[in-house]
């Protein structure tokens, strides 16, 4: 009888059980009329986990089971805007937007949908309150810390308007908004200073005052993104600033000193690594630079990437040969190789069409090829838009009356010519000497009074 007894007792627990088991998952389905791609991401804003989404012809989809937890993720789709959606453990999700505008007309249902309502209008409520961009940038700097105080605590006050929002993602995205009004405080100096074509605006003490205080080495605060990460990369980049202004020293070099001196190692080496992939391209003294990165980072895996691409660089020395590009389409008609320009200095403007500080120094470059017309140098445009652009790469040379030689890269980033010069941002300026070596790797920009300079020492 015990037996007995013991036997239904296993046999109810077992079935309690499992009559509602703990999922550890989600389930994610829906539509997406209109798309210009029928492939989507959706990837876990802490990095657990991203997700290949591939929709039907009629727009459908069901996501495979997410088990990166729960959370916001990341729905986004080639040349389509992002949204932040908030998915939970043991939830079934379906998701309803057009493609040619998601933010506005995404809709989720599933359990805590409230959290994602609030992350799907948030920014549209931003920019409602903020206005145009440029124009509160320019506030002076009481009306603009006034402005952004105020949009924040209206921001807090939409947050706690929604009912039922789970606890932890409330207290994060209150959060959020305050970092994102002191990252806005952060930016105003440089966004300000650019705005008014006054590179040494400086803010005062006082329009920092609300920094003070503020925890700038929280590795798990920085590990979660949202933006903290952002605010703490940008305040010490603030911090070089002002090291530069102090003492006179290079730019790269002083973002070295201030990140390098971060009490927490892996803040620290995530900056470093992340300033010196393009930094060290633009230093004027490349050999400090990697001295002083070895000296600072903690990192052995950054250690040795960015060893590798020191090396590499090193062979871009002023003297050494250039490497070459073969046969790349001439607006004029046919093509053009580097050779052809043997004899004569050649300065070379890596740019597309679609690169806004790129657009931003062709007055410049023109004045400068009217001014040495008839000297012993050649300027050479090299566009790396994709060759399926390349009519309209050619009606913005007619547009824009482009002078000086033409060409249009046969691989875009990927061609050979850009992977042997490291470039991985646009303008880059190269300048060789008549031989075919490198006088300067990372030349001046034609808006740079140091490039007169540089010709003039050249005899140009």
């Amino acid at each position: 009888m015990k037996k007995i007894i013991i036997l239904l007792c296993t046999a109810v627990c077992i079935f309690g059980c499992n009559e509602n088991p703990k999922k550890d998952y989600i389930l994610l389905s829906g539509t997406i009329l209109d798309a210009p791609s029928k492939e989507f991401s959706l990837s876990h804003k802490d990095a657990k986990g991203r997700f290949t989404i591939k929709t039907a012809e009629d727009g459908s989809f069901t996501c495979d089971t997410i088990f990166s937890g729960t959370g916001t993720y990341r729905f986004s789709g080639k040349g389509m805007n992002r949204i932040d959606i908030y998915l939970a453990n043991g939830g079934e999700y379906n998701l309803t937007t057009d493609g040619k505008n998601m933010r506005a007309t995404s809709v989720l249902t599933g359990p805590d949908s409230n959290a994602s309502k609030y992350l799907l209008t948030e920014d549209s409520r931003r920019d409602r309150l903020r206005g145009d961009f440029k124009e509160f940038n320019n506030l002076n700097e009481s009306d603009f810390s006034a402005k952004a105080s105020m949009i924040k605590e209206n921001l807090i006050k939409y947050l706690d308007s929604f009912p039922d929002l789970p606890s932890e993602f409330a207290q994060f995205e209150r959060e959020q908004l305050n970092n994102y009004y002191l990252l806005s405080l952060v930016r105003y100096q440089g966004r300000h200073g650019r705005n008014l074509k006054q590179p040494d605006f400086r803010v005062s003490k006082e329009f920092l005052k609300p920094l003070e205080g503020v925890d700038f080495a929280s590795e798990e605060t920085y590990k979660h993104r949202g933006w903290y990460d952002e605010l703490v990369e940008e305040y010490f980049e603030l911090k070089a600033v002002e090291l530069v202004d102090k003492e006179g020293i290079d730019k790269y070099l002083a973002k070295l000193r201030v990140f390098g001196a971060i009490p927490n190692d892996y803040i620290k080496n995530d900056l470093l690594k992340a300033a010196s992939k393009y930094d060290i391209a633009y230093t004027d003294d490349m050999e400090m630079y990697y001295s002083s990165f070895m000296a600072v980072s903690t990192s052995t895996e950054n250690n040795k990437v960015f060893t590798k691409k020191y090396d590499d660089l090193k062979k871009l020395s002023k003297g050494a040969p250039s490497p070459v590009f073969n046969d790349y389409v001439n607006n004029a008609g046919g093509t053009s190789s580097l050779s052809d320009f043997k004899g004569k200095h050649v300065y070379i403007d890596i740019w597309a069409t679609w690169c806004g500080p790129c657009l931003a120094e062709v007055p410049a470059l023109k004045k400068i090829e009217k001014q040495y017309h008839g000297k012993n140098i050649e300027f050479v445009s090299i566009s790396i838009d994709i060759q399926d652009k390349r009519e309209a790469w050619s009606k913005m040379i007619a547009d824009k009356a482009l002078d000086g030689v033409q060409l249009l890269a046969d691989k875009d980033w990927s061609t050979d010519f850009i992977q042997a010069y490291k470039i991985n941002s646009i303008p880059r300026f190269i300048l060789l000497d008549p031989k075919g070596n490198i006088v300067s790797w990372n030349a001046p920009r034609p808006s740079k009074e140091e490039l007169i300079t540089l010709f003039n020492e050249l005899g140009i």
